[in-house]
């Protein structure tokens, strides 16, 4: 997979004829395309493209625009996520890597400091119950989202018998496979039990969701990219409209979801090779 950055601070750039996903997708059927015009990282144009200056048109027909993704399992390891921007995560000082072992030492000794950011770990399924277990017993003083290495039916059941404390957020890396699991999976993140999806670097996030949820992607996108996003992250999502920065990703509509650009902080690059599919 190869990242080409296409943006030019001399011209504007704009890309065309793709449809802005709605969290209700007979909604989004219904959207009417939204052409975007960019230059020097800023949206100057939407709807119509002005006549009076140069313009790279780039033609995305077919296409959903899915604002505000991203990989959050490929930040905490610090692997590029060439799909996903990202760039909501490497600027937000909100949030804060820990490792696990370091996270469970400080729960145990109830020496976790009390801060306004989010500590963010990868965790294994006993490392989660048992810092599960003791903020139940002692609230924690700041808030930590748990990603979990691996999921099955046994975690997913646990997941469902089990009441979140406040201060505990449980975020999964999808399997590189579909199977059962993934029903249970869809409805855990309809439940907000799980506020995060990832996965590995070699994958693409958003065609992965939109692969295994093909009748609840709009749903679930905006669970993630929207409400988890600003409750948890304090990431909030930068609405298209003239003037703004955007973090976006365009994706083929239909199977088999190829992403075709990306706009990270407001530069536009475009997805080539097979294995963004």
């Amino acid at each position: 997979m190869n990242l080409e950055k296409i943006n030019n601070n001399t011209h504007i750039q704009a890309i065309t004829n793709a449809k802005l996903l709605s969290s209700d997708l007979a909604t989004s059927d219904t959207d009417k395309i939204l052409n975007i015009a960019i230059k020097n990282q800023k949206i100057v144009a939407l709807g119509y493209l002005p006549d009076d200056e140069d313009i790279e048109e780039i033609n995305v027909c077919h296409h959903l625009i899915i604002n505000n993704v991203f990989n959050i399992g490929c930040f905490i390891k610090n692997n590029n996520s060439k799909t996903e921007p990202n760039t909501q995560l490497k600027e937000n000082p909100n949030i804060q890597i820990i490792d696990s072992y370091e996270l469970i030492k400080q729960v145990n000794n109830q020496s976790l400091e009390s801060s306004p950011n989010c500590y963010i770990a990868s965790v294994q399924l006993s490392e989660c119950l048992f810092i599960l277990q003791e903020a139940n017993k002692t609230p924690l003083s700041t808030h930590c989202h748990l990603i979990l290495e691996h999921i099955d039916e046994e975690t997913c059941t646990l997941l469902t018998n089990t009441k979140l404390p406040k201060e505990v957020s449980i975020g999964i890396y999808l399997p590189t496979e579909s199977s059962a699991t993934i029903k249970h999976i869809e409805t855990l993140i309809l439940s907000k039990t799980i506020s995060s999806l990832s996965c590995k670097p070699e994958s693409a996030l958003t065609t992965t969701i939109m692969t295994y949820f093909p009748n609840s992607y709009a749903k679930i996108c905006n669970v993630l990219f929207n409400e988890a996003s600003k409750a948890i992250f304090n990431i909030e999502p930068i609405s298209i409209k003239i003037g703004n920065t955007i973090n976006a990703t365009f994706i083929q509509k239909k199977q088999p979801h190829t992403i075709s650009i990306i706009i990270s902080n407001g530069v536009i690059k475009t997805i080539k090779g097979e294995d963004n599919e």
